[in-house]
């Protein structure tokens, strides 16, 4: 009997990796809720040691900053534009 090799998670974990940033890339169409997309965009953040912002249009952090009442932690997730100056 030939044992199996164990999955590389590195791999695996790359790989999930990859497709979340093509997910990302695919808000601009508006296809997920912005609760959706921030969850996800907080999820990549976390695995590169980025900020969340990072990974959101400019839209979408003013969206955050106006009209949604979602949980932001600006150390965490970076700073959202202040409205109130523009």
């Amino acid at each position: 009997m030939t044992a199996t090799p164990a999955p590389n998670r590195e791999a695996q974990l790359e790989a999930v990796l990859q497709a979340a940033l093509y997910l990302l890339g695919a808000r601009q169409d508006r296809m997920l809720t912005i609760e959706e997309w921030t969850d996800l965009a907080r999820a990549v953040a976390a695995c590169q040691e980025r900020k969340t912002a990072e990974y959101l249009i400019d839209h979408d952090l003013e969206d955050i900053a106006e009209r949604y009442a979602l949980e932001w932690d600006e150390a965490t997730d970076g700073p959202l534009p202040n409205l109130r100056d523009t």
